[in-house]
């Protein structure tokens, strides 16, 4: 019983220590005064670097999803409208 409440109390501290790691890490990229373009090229990039691919594609559809969003419509006449 003692031995499974040390075990769950390691792991809860192993998870917050991650967590304030990771804090840290968005901090100081912050403090560089990044754009929300270049917030979401980070996303992109860090996304790569995750060993789950479904993760990855998620990450990667959703900030293409927003992007073609908020991208102008633009009417080329008598050619291709995207």
């Amino acid at each position: 019983m003692m031995e499974t409440q040390e075990k769950i109390q390691k792991e809860d501290t192993d998870w917050l220590l991650d967590r304030k790691k990771s804090r840290a890490i968005t901090q100081e990229i912050l403090a560089f005064g990044v754009s929300q373009e270049q917030i979401r090229n980070i996303i992109l990039l860090l996304a790569l670097e995750l060993e789950d691919r479904e993760m990855m594609l998620a990450i990667n559809r959703a900030i293409e999803q927003e992007e073609e969003e908020e991208r102008p419509k633009i009417l080329h006449p008598g050619g291709n409208n995207e």
